[in-house]
Protein backbone atom coordinates (compact mmCIF):
# COMPACT_ATOMS: atom_id res chain seq x y z
CA UNK A 1 0.00 0.00 0.00
CA UNK A 2 2.63 2.67 0.58
CA UNK A 3 4.68 1.51 -2.39
CA UNK A 4 1.22 2.66 -4.32
CA UNK A 5 0.70 5.89 -2.48
CA UNK A 6 4.78 7.24 -2.72
CA UNK A 7 4.39 5.87 -7.06
CA UNK A 8 0.88 7.79 -6.97
CA UNK A 9 2.75 10.60 -5.84
CA UNK A 10 5.02 10.30 -7.73
CA UNK A 11 3.01 10.51 -10.75
CA UNK A 12 1.03 13.58 -9.61
CA UNK A 13 4.21 15.41 -8.95
CA UNK A 14 4.80 14.20 -12.82
CA UNK A 15 2.06 15.23 -14.51
CA UNK A 16 1.58 18.33 -12.14
CA UNK A 17 3.12 22.04 -13.28
CA UNK A 18 4.90 23.96 -10.98
CA UNK A 19 5.95 27.52 -10.93
CA UNK A 20 8.89 28.58 -8.92
CA UNK A 21 11.35 31.30 -8.62
CA UNK A 22 15.03 30.76 -8.29
CA UNK A 23 15.59 33.15 -5.72
CA UNK A 24 16.72 31.92 -2.20
CA UNK A 25 18.14 28.91 -3.77
CA UNK A 26 21.62 28.11 -3.72
CA UNK A 27 23.73 29.63 -6.37
CA UNK A 28 23.93 28.02 -10.12
CA UNK A 29 27.83 27.58 -10.39
CA UNK A 30 27.61 30.42 -13.11
CA UNK A 31 25.79 32.93 -10.29
CA UNK A 32 29.11 31.82 -7.90
CA UNK A 33 31.46 32.82 -10.71
CA UNK A 34 30.10 35.93 -11.21
CA UNK A 35 29.90 36.50 -7.64
CA UNK A 36 33.96 35.75 -7.26
CA UNK A 37 34.39 37.89 -10.26
CA UNK A 38 32.61 40.79 -8.14
CA UNK A 39 29.85 41.10 -10.58
CA UNK A 40 26.54 41.05 -9.82
CA UNK A 41 24.62 37.69 -10.15
CA UNK A 42 22.13 37.37 -12.69
CA UNK A 43 18.43 37.21 -11.44
CA UNK A 44 16.71 33.55 -11.68
CA UNK A 45 13.89 33.61 -14.23
CA UNK A 46 10.29 31.89 -13.18
CA UNK A 47 9.25 28.98 -14.72
CA UNK A 48 7.20 26.23 -15.12
CA UNK A 49 8.39 22.84 -13.83
CA UNK A 50 8.01 19.29 -13.33
CA UNK A 51 9.74 16.42 -11.89
CA UNK A 52 10.97 13.24 -13.07
CA UNK A 53 11.47 9.58 -12.22
CA UNK A 54 14.91 10.71 -10.14
CA UNK A 55 13.16 13.43 -8.55
CA UNK A 56 15.26 15.96 -11.35
CA UNK A 57 13.35 19.14 -12.90
CA UNK A 58 12.18 19.33 -16.16
CA UNK A 59 11.61 22.96 -17.40
CA UNK A 60 8.40 23.16 -19.34
CA UNK A 61 7.94 26.65 -20.31
CA UNK A 62 9.64 30.33 -19.26
CA UNK A 63 6.62 32.65 -17.87
CA UNK A 64 8.90 35.61 -18.79
CA UNK A 65 9.04 35.40 -22.81
CA UNK A 66 7.21 38.56 -23.19
CA UNK A 67 9.45 40.40 -21.45
CA UNK A 68 12.62 39.37 -20.25
CA UNK A 69 15.29 40.72 -22.42
CA UNK A 70 19.04 40.45 -22.14
CA UNK A 71 21.27 37.41 -20.82
CA UNK A 72 19.89 34.52 -19.73
CA UNK A 73 21.30 31.79 -17.34
CA UNK A 74 19.32 28.68 -16.74
CA UNK A 75 19.57 27.90 -13.44
CA UNK A 76 21.07 25.12 -12.12
CA UNK A 77 18.39 23.86 -10.14
CA UNK A 78 14.90 24.84 -9.00
CA UNK A 79 12.88 24.77 -5.51
CA UNK A 80 15.97 22.24 -4.53
CA UNK A 81 15.94 19.95 -7.67
CA UNK A 82 18.89 19.92 -10.02
CA UNK A 83 17.49 21.05 -13.60
CA UNK A 84 18.14 18.18 -16.77
CA UNK A 85 15.75 18.58 -19.11
CA UNK A 86 14.42 21.86 -20.76
CA UNK A 87 10.97 20.68 -22.67
CA UNK A 88 9.42 21.73 -26.12
CA UNK A 89 9.38 25.33 -27.05
CA UNK A 90 10.30 26.14 -23.34
CA UNK A 91 11.84 29.77 -24.58
CA UNK A 92 9.65 29.86 -27.80
CA UNK A 93 8.95 33.87 -28.99
CA UNK A 94 11.47 35.20 -26.45
CA UNK A 95 12.70 37.48 -28.25
CA UNK A 96 14.30 39.88 -25.94
CA UNK A 97 16.85 36.90 -24.72
CA UNK A 98 20.69 38.08 -26.39
CA UNK A 99 22.57 35.03 -25.16
CA UNK A 100 21.89 31.98 -23.46
CA UNK A 101 23.35 29.62 -20.60
CA UNK A 102 23.38 26.06 -20.48
CA UNK A 103 24.62 24.51 -17.12
CA UNK A 104 26.46 21.57 -16.93
CA UNK A 105 23.76 19.51 -15.64
CA UNK A 106 21.19 19.51 -18.53
CA UNK A 107 21.92 16.32 -20.60
CA UNK A 108 18.57 16.90 -22.49
CA UNK A 109 16.54 19.42 -24.93
CA UNK A 110 12.91 18.96 -26.54
CA UNK A 111 11.98 20.23 -29.92
CA UNK A 112 12.41 24.41 -30.88
CA UNK A 113 13.62 24.81 -27.38
CA UNK A 114 14.13 28.42 -28.65
CA UNK A 115 11.94 28.79 -31.59
CA UNK A 116 10.97 32.78 -31.87
CA UNK A 117 14.03 33.86 -29.48
CA UNK A 118 15.49 36.14 -33.01
CA UNK A 119 17.64 38.04 -30.46
CA UNK A 120 19.67 35.28 -29.44
CA UNK A 121 23.14 36.44 -30.41
CA UNK A 122 25.20 33.30 -29.08
CA UNK A 123 24.78 30.08 -27.13
CA UNK A 124 27.02 29.46 -23.83
CA UNK A 125 27.45 26.06 -22.63
CA UNK A 126 29.04 25.10 -18.98
CA UNK A 127 32.10 23.63 -18.74
CA UNK A 128 31.55 19.53 -17.99
CA UNK A 129 28.39 19.32 -19.83
CA UNK A 130 28.72 15.71 -21.43
CA UNK A 131 26.00 16.05 -24.25
CA UNK A 132 26.04 19.80 -25.76
CA UNK A 133 28.86 22.09 -26.54
CA UNK A 134 29.12 25.15 -28.92
CA UNK A 135 31.33 25.66 -31.93
CA UNK A 136 33.35 28.77 -32.64
CA UNK A 137 30.44 30.03 -34.67
CA UNK A 138 29.05 30.17 -31.34
CA UNK A 139 26.32 27.34 -32.85
CA UNK A 140 24.64 25.09 -30.24
CA UNK A 141 25.92 21.68 -30.94
CA UNK A 142 24.70 17.91 -29.50
CA UNK A 143 25.96 14.55 -29.67
CA UNK A 144 29.54 15.14 -29.97
CA UNK A 145 28.81 17.57 -32.41
CA UNK A 146 26.73 15.13 -34.74
CA UNK A 147 23.38 17.14 -34.11
CA UNK A 148 23.15 20.62 -34.99
CA UNK A 149 20.86 21.84 -32.28
CA UNK A 150 20.51 25.94 -32.77
CA UNK A 151 22.05 28.12 -34.84
CA UNK A 152 21.91 31.76 -33.29
CA UNK A 153 18.69 33.49 -34.79
CA UNK A 154 20.61 37.31 -34.91
CA UNK A 155 24.01 36.20 -35.68
CA UNK A 156 25.05 39.10 -38.24
CA UNK A 157 26.81 36.65 -40.94
CA UNK A 158 25.01 36.03 -44.27
CA UNK A 159 26.45 32.77 -44.90
CA UNK A 160 26.86 29.33 -43.20
CA UNK A 161 28.11 25.90 -43.76
CA UNK A 162 27.10 23.15 -41.55
CA UNK A 163 29.85 21.49 -39.92
CA UNK A 164 31.54 18.06 -40.66
CA UNK A 165 30.32 15.35 -38.51
CA UNK A 166 26.65 16.49 -38.55
CA UNK A 167 24.47 14.02 -39.62
CA UNK A 168 21.04 15.86 -38.52
CA UNK A 169 19.87 18.86 -38.25
CA UNK A 170 17.37 19.70 -35.34
CA UNK A 171 13.87 21.06 -35.59
CA UNK A 172 14.08 24.96 -35.98
CA UNK A 173 17.57 24.88 -35.44
CA UNK A 174 17.82 27.89 -38.52
CA UNK A 175 14.12 29.49 -37.90
CA UNK A 176 14.42 33.67 -37.54
CA UNK A 177 17.75 33.78 -38.45
CA UNK A 178 17.03 37.13 -40.70
CA UNK A 179 20.26 37.99 -41.64
CA UNK A 180 21.32 34.33 -42.82
CA UNK A 181 21.18 34.34 -46.91
CA UNK A 182 22.71 31.43 -48.22
CA UNK A 183 23.36 27.49 -46.76
CA UNK A 184 25.62 24.86 -47.43
CA UNK A 185 24.69 21.87 -46.39
CA UNK A 186 27.38 18.93 -47.13
CA UNK A 187 27.69 15.23 -47.19
CA UNK A 188 27.01 13.32 -44.22
CA UNK A 189 23.47 15.15 -43.52
CA UNK A 190 20.88 13.10 -44.03
CA UNK A 191 17.73 14.66 -42.15
CA UNK A 192 16.60 18.29 -41.90
CA UNK A 193 13.49 18.32 -39.07
CA UNK A 194 10.91 19.97 -39.19
CA UNK A 195 10.74 24.20 -38.88
CA UNK A 196 14.67 23.92 -39.03
CA UNK A 197 14.67 26.84 -41.42
CA UNK A 198 10.83 28.96 -40.86
CA UNK A 199 10.93 31.68 -41.22
CA UNK A 200 14.92 32.52 -41.96
CA UNK A 201 16.12 34.57 -44.90
CA UNK A 202 17.48 32.16 -46.51
CA UNK A 203 17.76 32.38 -50.34
CA UNK A 204 19.80 29.91 -51.39
CA UNK A 205 19.88 26.21 -50.22
CA UNK A 206 22.63 23.75 -51.47
CA UNK A 207 22.41 20.61 -49.46
CA UNK A 208 24.61 17.04 -51.38
CA UNK A 209 22.83 13.99 -49.84
CA UNK A 210 19.88 14.33 -47.45
CA UNK A 211 17.25 11.36 -47.56
CA UNK A 212 14.40 13.63 -45.71
CA UNK A 213 13.42 16.87 -45.11
CA UNK A 214 10.03 17.42 -42.43
CA UNK A 215 7.24 19.40 -41.86
CA UNK A 216 7.63 22.84 -42.75
CA UNK A 217 11.52 22.94 -42.94
CA UNK A 218 11.83 26.17 -45.59
CA UNK A 219 8.02 27.19 -44.58
CA UNK A 220 7.71 30.85 -44.49
CA UNK A 221 11.18 31.75 -46.29
CA UNK A 222 9.92 34.54 -48.20
CA UNK A 223 13.55 35.14 -49.91
CA UNK A 224 14.35 31.63 -51.35
CA UNK A 225 14.54 31.31 -55.00
CA UNK A 226 17.27 28.70 -55.63
CA UNK A 227 17.66 24.99 -53.95
CA UNK A 228 19.72 22.42 -54.91
CA UNK A 229 18.16 19.48 -53.25
CA UNK A 230 21.16 17.25 -53.87
CA UNK A 231 21.35 13.32 -55.21
CA UNK A 232 19.83 11.48 -52.77
CA UNK A 233 16.67 13.01 -51.75
CA UNK A 234 13.43 10.13 -50.95
CA UNK A 235 11.13 12.29 -49.21
CA UNK A 236 10.02 15.74 -48.77
CA UNK A 237 7.29 15.86 -46.05
CA UNK A 238 4.02 17.93 -45.53
CA UNK A 239 4.40 22.18 -46.46
CA UNK A 240 8.10 21.48 -46.60
CA UNK A 241 8.72 24.55 -48.58
CA UNK A 242 4.96 25.95 -48.25
CA UNK A 243 4.90 30.12 -48.62
CA UNK A 244 8.19 30.21 -50.32
CA UNK A 245 6.62 33.30 -52.79
CA UNK A 246 9.89 33.70 -54.77
CA UNK A 247 10.47 30.17 -55.71
CA UNK A 248 9.68 29.92 -59.31
CA UNK A 249 11.94 26.78 -60.40
CA UNK A 250 12.47 23.66 -58.53
CA UNK A 251 14.45 20.40 -59.91
CA UNK A 252 13.16 17.18 -58.48
CA UNK A 253 16.19 14.40 -58.13
CA UNK A 254 15.41 11.01 -59.27
CA UNK A 255 15.37 8.70 -56.24
CA UNK A 256 12.57 11.34 -54.94
CA UNK A 257 9.64 8.71 -54.33
CA UNK A 258 7.18 10.99 -51.99
CA UNK A 259 5.84 14.09 -51.30
CA UNK A 260 3.68 15.72 -48.73
CA UNK A 261 0.97 17.48 -48.93
CA UNK A 262 0.78 21.25 -49.18
CA UNK A 263 4.70 20.69 -50.00
CA UNK A 264 5.39 23.34 -52.79
CA UNK A 265 1.61 25.53 -51.89
CA UNK A 266 2.12 28.98 -52.11
CA UNK A 267 5.44 29.15 -54.05
CA UNK A 268 5.60 30.59 -57.73
CA UNK A 269 6.25 27.80 -59.62
CA UNK A 270 4.70 27.75 -63.33
CA UNK A 271 5.37 24.29 -63.95
CA UNK A 272 7.12 21.15 -62.56
CA UNK A 273 9.07 18.24 -64.08
CA UNK A 274 8.00 14.87 -61.68
CA UNK A 275 10.49 12.16 -62.13
CA UNK A 276 9.33 8.66 -62.49
CA UNK A 277 10.32 6.95 -59.11
CA UNK A 278 7.71 9.04 -57.21
CA UNK A 279 5.42 7.34 -55.74
CA UNK A 280 3.24 9.51 -53.65
CA UNK A 281 2.15 12.76 -54.45
CA UNK A 282 -0.75 14.37 -51.87
CA UNK A 283 -2.81 16.61 -52.08
CA UNK A 284 -2.25 19.93 -52.91
CA UNK A 285 1.94 19.37 -53.19
CA UNK A 286 1.78 21.52 -56.32
CA UNK A 287 0.25 23.99 -58.42
CA UNK A 288 -1.49 25.77 -55.25
CA UNK A 289 -1.32 29.63 -54.45
CA UNK A 290 -0.92 30.98 -50.54
CA UNK A 291 -5.17 30.49 -50.51
CA UNK A 292 -5.13 26.97 -51.60
CA UNK A 293 -6.39 28.34 -55.01
CA UNK A 294 -5.05 26.31 -58.17
CA UNK A 295 -2.39 28.22 -60.02
CA UNK A 296 -4.08 29.05 -63.86
CA UNK A 297 -2.04 27.29 -66.42
CA UNK A 298 -0.24 25.27 -64.28
CA UNK A 299 1.67 22.53 -66.09
CA UNK A 300 2.55 19.02 -65.20
CA UNK A 301 6.10 17.24 -67.20
CA UNK A 302 6.52 13.41 -66.98
CA UNK A 303 6.10 10.35 -68.93
CA UNK A 304 3.10 8.44 -69.53
CA UNK A 305 1.40 6.02 -67.09
CA UNK A 306 3.76 7.57 -64.35
CA UNK A 307 2.63 9.68 -61.08
CA UNK A 308 3.24 12.96 -63.27
CA UNK A 309 0.40 12.05 -65.10
CA UNK A 310 -1.89 10.95 -62.18
CA UNK A 311 -1.21 14.11 -59.92
CA UNK A 312 -2.53 16.07 -63.07
CA UNK A 313 -5.94 14.50 -62.79
CA UNK A 314 -6.26 13.59 -59.09
CA UNK A 315 -9.09 14.18 -57.21
CA UNK A 316 -9.65 13.35 -53.45
CA UNK A 317 -14.08 12.99 -52.31
CA UNK A 318 -12.80 12.58 -48.79
CA UNK A 319 -11.10 16.61 -48.54
CA UNK A 320 -12.93 17.89 -51.63
CA UNK A 321 -9.93 17.99 -53.56
CA UNK A 322 -9.63 17.42 -57.37
CA UNK A 323 -6.69 18.66 -59.82
CA UNK A 324 -7.48 19.93 -63.39
CA UNK A 325 -3.94 20.71 -64.63
CA UNK A 326 -2.29 19.74 -68.10
CA UNK A 327 -0.04 17.47 -68.40
CA UNK A 328 2.49 17.51 -70.93
CA UNK A 329 4.45 14.03 -71.61
CA UNK A 330 8.19 13.98 -72.31
CA UNK A 331 10.76 11.58 -73.22
CA UNK A 332 12.71 11.33 -69.77
CA UNK A 333 11.46 13.01 -66.89
CA UNK A 334 15.29 13.07 -65.05
CA UNK A 335 15.20 15.87 -67.53
CA UNK A 336 13.37 19.45 -66.14
CA UNK A 337 11.86 19.86 -69.50
CA UNK A 338 11.14 23.97 -68.25
CA UNK A 339 15.39 24.13 -68.31
CA UNK A 340 15.31 22.84 -72.11
CA UNK A 341 17.52 20.06 -73.37
CA UNK A 342 14.38 17.20 -72.72
CA UNK A 343 12.34 16.28 -75.62
CA UNK A 344 8.72 16.00 -76.05
CA UNK A 345 6.76 12.37 -75.92
CA UNK A 346 6.90 10.88 -79.51
CA UNK A 347 5.81 7.25 -79.74
CA UNK A 348 7.92 6.78 -82.95
CA UNK A 349 10.63 7.54 -80.30
CA UNK A 350 9.98 5.16 -77.71
CA UNK A 351 12.99 2.88 -77.34
CA UNK A 352 11.99 -0.86 -77.14
CA UNK A 353 11.98 -2.41 -73.69
CA UNK A 354 15.01 -4.64 -73.34
CA UNK A 355 13.97 -8.60 -72.64
CA UNK A 356 15.33 -10.35 -69.50
CA UNK A 357 15.45 -13.62 -67.97
CA UNK A 358 13.79 -14.64 -64.45
CA UNK A 359 17.16 -13.14 -63.12
CA UNK A 360 16.55 -9.60 -64.77
CA UNK A 361 19.88 -9.93 -66.98
CA UNK A 362 18.88 -8.78 -70.59
CA UNK A 363 18.75 -11.16 -73.24
CA UNK A 364 20.23 -10.18 -76.76
CA UNK A 365 17.71 -10.53 -79.06
CA UNK A 366 18.63 -13.26 -82.27
CA UNK A 367 18.70 -11.96 -85.56
CA UNK A 368 16.72 -15.23 -87.70
CA UNK A 369 16.19 -15.51 -91.65
CA UNK A 370 12.78 -15.15 -93.23
CA UNK A 371 12.41 -19.19 -92.62
CA UNK A 372 12.80 -18.53 -89.08
CA UNK A 373 16.46 -20.17 -88.79
CA UNK A 374 18.80 -18.39 -87.21
CA UNK A 375 21.26 -16.41 -88.85
CA UNK A 376 24.89 -17.33 -88.97
CA UNK A 377 28.35 -15.36 -88.11
CA UNK A 378 29.04 -15.99 -92.06
CA UNK A 379 25.94 -14.82 -93.22
CA UNK A 380 25.71 -11.38 -90.75
CA UNK A 381 29.46 -10.65 -92.37
CA UNK A 382 27.98 -11.40 -96.36
CA UNK A 383 25.03 -9.03 -94.71
CA UNK A 384 26.91 -6.66 -93.32
CA UNK A 385 28.99 -5.88 -96.07
CA UNK A 386 26.01 -6.30 -98.52
CA UNK A 387 24.15 -3.36 -97.07
CA UNK A 388 27.63 -1.16 -96.19
CA UNK A 389 28.70 0.65 -98.96
CA UNK A 390 31.23 2.71 -97.02
CA UNK A 391 32.84 -0.67 -95.83
CA UNK A 392 32.94 -2.13 -99.47
CA UNK A 393 34.32 0.91 -101.25
CA UNK A 394 37.51 0.40 -98.14
CA UNK A 395 37.33 -3.12 -99.15
CA UNK A 396 37.42 -2.40 -102.79
CA UNK A 397 40.49 -0.19 -102.80
CA UNK A 398 42.32 -2.06 -100.32
CA UNK A 399 41.92 -4.65 -102.75
CA UNK A 400 43.28 -2.38 -105.84
CA UNK A 401 46.05 -1.13 -104.14
CA UNK A 402 47.52 -5.10 -102.98
CA UNK A 403 46.77 -5.95 -107.00
CA UNK A 404 49.05 -2.95 -107.88
CA UNK A 405 51.72 -3.76 -105.66
CA UNK A 406 51.71 -7.38 -106.79
CA UNK A 407 52.14 -6.80 -110.10
CA UNK A 408 54.89 -4.17 -109.30
CA UNK A 409 56.71 -6.82 -107.99
CA UNK A 410 56.10 -9.55 -111.11
CA UNK A 411 57.37 -6.80 -113.10
CA UNK A 412 60.55 -6.19 -111.39
CA UNK A 413 61.37 -9.49 -111.31
CA UNK A 414 61.03 -10.50 -114.68
CA UNK A 415 63.01 -7.30 -115.75
CA UNK A 416 66.16 -7.77 -113.52
CA UNK A 417 69.17 -8.31 -116.09
CA UNK A 418 71.02 -12.09 -117.33
CA UNK A 419 74.31 -11.34 -116.62
CA UNK A 420 73.43 -10.10 -112.94
CA UNK A 421 71.53 -13.74 -112.78
CA UNK A 422 75.00 -15.58 -114.20
CA UNK A 423 77.47 -13.92 -111.98
CA UNK A 424 74.90 -14.59 -109.23
CA UNK A 425 75.02 -18.61 -110.34
CA UNK A 426 77.29 -21.31 -108.62
CA UNK A 427 80.48 -21.72 -111.29
CA UNK A 428 80.08 -25.29 -112.99
CA UNK A 429 82.48 -27.99 -111.44
CA UNK A 430 86.15 -28.52 -114.02
CA UNK A 431 86.04 -31.12 -117.27
CA UNK A 432 89.25 -32.70 -115.41
CA UNK A 433 89.13 -36.27 -117.67
CA UNK A 434 88.57 -33.88 -120.33
CA UNK A 435 91.51 -31.88 -120.26
CA UNK A 436 93.59 -34.79 -119.31
CA UNK A 437 93.03 -36.39 -122.63
CA UNK A 438 93.91 -33.37 -124.57
CA UNK A 439 96.92 -33.46 -123.17
CA UNK A 440 98.01 -37.03 -123.78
Amino acid sequence: MKRFTALTAAFLLLVTPMTAFAEGEEPAPAAEEAAAAGEAAPAAPQFSYGLDEEGHAELYDFLESDTFTGDLVIPWEIDGHQVDYIGNGCFAQAAGITSIMIPAGITDMGDKVFFGCSGIERFIVEEGNPYFSVNEEGCLLADNGGFFFAYPPAKPDTTYTIPAGVDEIAPGAFSFASHLTEVTIPEGVHNIDNWAFAYSGVQKVTMQDVVQIDDYAFAYCQGLHEIDLGHGLKRILNATFAYDAALTQVTLPPTLTYIGQYAFCGCSLPCVTIPNALETISYCAFGYDASLNAIEDFKIYGEPNTMAQEYATAHDEENDYENHFEFIAVMDASIPFELGGGQLYSEDAVPEEPITDENGEVIEPVETNPDGTPVTAKEQIGAGLKDNQKLQLMLGIGGGVLLVLAGLLVAVFLKKPKGTKAAEAPAPAPEEDKQDETDE
